[in-house]
This record gives structure tokens, sequence and C-alpha cells, in this order.
């Protein structure tokens, strides 16, 4: 089943079951990719549906830690993302733990030799291209910790 059949079924579920929650947060992921698919004129595919969702998954991370930072005044709005995207994840690939992404960079620079900031791009570059379910903004951390 293709990924953007499997939102319209968990769509039809959330309105039988009358899941707010869930529903808004899969409106919200279907015009995100009804926005992409016009911007780019690109069919529906598996890849620009996880594009979307990961991009979105991210956005609302960040997100949290903003609401989280206003203390119980954002409380309530925090949970509410949180929800969001602990129920967008189940379609994204498993995330590398940060300990698999670290041997990922070690082995990554091993094969490079010598390094220094200025190769902090291919170095990051050849780690994502290692497989999926790596996270950028971790790789590029255990990078700089390596290289500095």
């Amino acid at each position: 089943m293709v990924l953007i059949d499997d939102l319209s079924t968990a769509l039809k579920e959330a309105m039988k079951a009358k899941d707010k929650p869930k529903l808004d947060a899969i409106r919200q992921v279907q015009t995100e990719i009804a926005k992409k698919k016009s911007e780019k004129g690109e069919e529906t595919t598996d890849e620009l549906v996880l594009g979307v969702i990961s991009s979105y998954v991210k956005k609302m991370a960040k997100a949290v830690d903003e609401y989280n930072s206003l203390g119980e005044r954002g409380a309530e709005m925090a949970e509410k993302i949180q929800f969001e995207i602990d129920f967008l994840s189940q379609w994204l690939p498993e995330q590398l733990s940060e300990e698999d992404v670290e041997k990922l960079v070690d082995e990554v620079l091993a094969e490079l030799g010598e390094v220094d900031m200025s190769q902090m791009g291919r170095i990051i570059g050849a780690v994502m291209a290692k497989g999926d379910g790596i996270d950028g903004s971790i790789v590029s951390r255990i990078v700089k910790e390596k290289i500095t």
C-alpha cells in the first residue's frame, strides 16, 4: 500500500472514531503534501509523502521546544503538538540511535583520513548517504565534536 493511501485510511478511521487530534495531524500533512505536489508538479510518491511528514515532524519538534520554554502557558499546546509528532512518526523510518550514528561518523572519518572543519559538509553528506533513519542534526553535532 502506498503511503498516501495509508494516510487516507487513517483519516477515514479517525473520522469514524471522531478522533480530532488525529484528524488535525493527518489533514495538516495532506495539505502540506498537496502544496508540495503543486509547487513541484510531481506525482504523489512515497518519497514525497515521507519527505513532507519528516519535514513537518522536525518543524513541530522545534515548536514543542518553544512551547515548553513558555512553561505552564505553553504546556497544553506542546502536548498537542507532541501527540502529532508521535502519531505521524509511525510512517517514518525508525531513527538510528545516537550511538549508531556515532559509529557511522567514525567509519566515514576513518575512510576519509585527516579532515578539518572545511570538509564538514562532505563528511555529513557521506554519513547521510549510509542509509535511512539518520537524523542530520545529530550527525552535524557529532561531526563537530569529532573534528574540533
